[in-house]
């Protein structure tokens, strides 16, 4: 589990994060929307101990964040971040295993084919990163940050922190994304995702946060985050939002109403 009270962060003498408070489960996805710029990829930031919060706290099962060693810390917690560079020309393979550096593990092999087969990737582990789509690369370096949970019963207590994990892929591979991203919440982990798309979020989500200039604006089930108001408020832009037989479905007009 992961808990941030009244935390605050600032670039120089601006707040981008003011009075934050959320708290993801274990073996639930939290989703985080909002527009750009609204702190979001920040918030994550302070949430994996990149960044440290100018006030308030983090805490992980219960200790306070400061007080985990990195090495512990990369143990229960893993990261994907908004962008992922390799700057040497490893395999798929060697790609993935650089998420274990901290951790000497028996069944490395197995760890990396799983998280492969995880994201849709099964075979790949010979190919060279360099030479693959920008999709796959996203879809590798999800494969790198499942790979550092573990596998099964591993991955209990953990956290994943995801920013943005379905950029940049098709409506199938973000559709696989989130599979992967529910399956290790189902596993145990906390699952933490910065998301775009509302729509996928209340598919995939326990629950959604919604951020706007910094701060959290609401916070609740997907089914009533769901709402044409709040929604307009979040990305300061008119929502609609239809009832379906799939459940809703919301769509951001044009404000002329042509595109």
């Amino acid at each position: 589990m992961i808990e941030v009270k009244n935390a605050d962060f600032c670039y120089g003498k601006r707040k981008v994060i003011e009075s934050a408070s959320i708290n993801a489960r274990d073996g639930e996805i939290l989703a985080i929307l909002g527009s750009n710029g609204a702190g979001k990829s920040t918030l994550l930031k302070v949430m994996s101990g990149w960044l440290k919060a100018s006030s308030g706290s983090v805490s992980y099962n219960g200790v306070n964040i400061s007080d985990i060693p990195e090495r512990q810390l990369s143990q229960i917690r893993s990261v994907l971040e908004q962008e992922c560079n390799v700057a040497f020309d490893y395999t798929v393979g060697e790609t993935v295993q650089l998420s274990l550096y901290a951790s000497s593990y028996s069944n490395v092999g197995e760890r990396v084919s799983s998280a492969l087969s995880e994201v849709g990737l099964e075979g790949f582990e010979k190919r060279k990163y360099s030479e693959l789509s920008g999709g796959e690369k996203r879809r590798v370096q999800l494969a790198r940050a499942l790979c550092q949970l573990g596998i099964g019963k591993e991955r209990i207590g953990k956290s994943l922190l995801l920013d943005e994990p379905s950029a940049g892929l098709d409506p199938a591979n973000a559709n696989a994304a989130m599979s992967a991203a529910m399956r290790a919440a189902r596993d145990g982990a906390s699952v933490v995702a910065i998301l775009h798309d509302p729509n996928l979020a209340c598919r995939c989500a326990s629950r959604i946060v919604l951020m706007k200039n910094g701060k959290i604006l609401a916070e609740d089930l997907p089914e009533k985050i769901m709402a044409a108001g709040i929604l307009s408020e979040t990305y300061s832009s008119p929502c609609e939002v239809f009832e379906t037989h799939l459940g809703k479905f919301c769509t951001f007009p044009p404000r002329s109403g042509k595109i």
